[in-house]
């Protein structure tokens, strides 16, 4: 399983760089330095292993999926300024307006998008389902989707009640667009896509609580970034409000009933299976 996972993430670290010259400009530097710090790369994986499990040459997508990567990265620039959440520490290494300026990383996170856009436009899949995926993708990181959930999440004001929606519009929104886009190429219908819908809306519900507990009691070397600060800042951390207990419950109950859908769709791709457990019960 390690050497599937390892191959994958190997072609995705070459693919995230081509084309990318990080001596060109300042811009390109910048880019290319937020691409070089090896993160989890979960989202590219789910949308190539999900592709594997009904049968497709996974491989021949690559770029949709650094598409995805690519609007992943963005969010993250953004997220660490000093605007939004204020982090000067991501996957271990200083954030790129730390590394850079505010100016160039909100250039660079809006280039990494544009250039997303630009690479699905040009990928090899046919002219509707690049719109078709256009739109899943566009609609999961809008008002609707992260930019969204980002908004409620600095708006925040200890509404517990509002919580569920952050995390859903924040992260599990994108998690979904991811699984849509592998369920559009594949070619399944609209029966088995609401299904798929749900599930990545559980699986990124249960992986957003799953790091609010990371945040909680999890260890800074291994996160990559500065822990233990949703508490002092009024973030909207579900352990704060519900505490660890329930909120190790819920991501269970969220994780079961993922897997039972799972179950009525007929996956049983041990590599899709085995990355929804790694993104749920996670250490890092």
């Amino acid at each position: 399983m390690n050497e599937y996972f390892s191959e994958f993430s190997n072609k995705i670290e070459l693919a995230l760089l081509r084309g990318i010259d990080g001596d060109r400009s300042v811009l390109e530097s910048s880019i290319h330095y937020s691409l070089s710090i090896k993160g989890k790369r979960l989202r590219p994986l789910i949308f190539l292993t999900l592709l594997e499990a009904f049968g497709v040459s996974a491989e021949e997508f690559i770029d949709i999926a650094v598409s995805i990567e690519y609007i992943h990265t963005y969010s993250l620039i953004h997220d660490d300024l000093p605007a939004m959440d204020n982090d000067d520490i991501r996957r271990g290494m200083p954030t790129v307006h730390k590394k850079y300026n505010e100016a160039i990383a909100l250039l660079a996170g809006d280039t990494l998008l544009t250039m997303a856009v630009e690479k699905i436009s040009m990928s090899g899949v046919s002219p509707e389902k690049k719109i078709n995926i256009l739109q899943i993708l566009t609609k999961s990181i809008g008002i609707e989707g992260m930019a969204g959930g980002q908004s409620l999440d600095l708006l925040f004001n200890g509404d517990i009640e509002t919580i569920n929606e952050i995390h859903r519009k924040k992260t599990a929104e994108l998690i979904k667009g991811t699984i849509l886009s592998a369920a559009e190429i594949a070619g399944l219908d609209k029966e088995k896509k609401e299904t798929l819908g749900n599930i990545g809306l559980k699986i990124g519900i249960a992986f957003q609580m799953a790091d609010d507990l990371l945040d909680i009691v999890g260890s800074e070397k291994e996160v990559g970034k500065k822990l233990q600060k949703d508490s002092s800042n009024k973030s909207p951390n579900s352990v704060l409000y519900y505490g660890a207990e329930v909120i190790k419950k819920k991501i269970e109950k969220e994780y079961n009933e993922v897997l039972e859908l799972i179950k009525i769709l007929g996956i049983d791709f041990p590599p899709f299976l085995e990355l929804i457990n790694l993104m749920v019960h996670r250490s890092k």
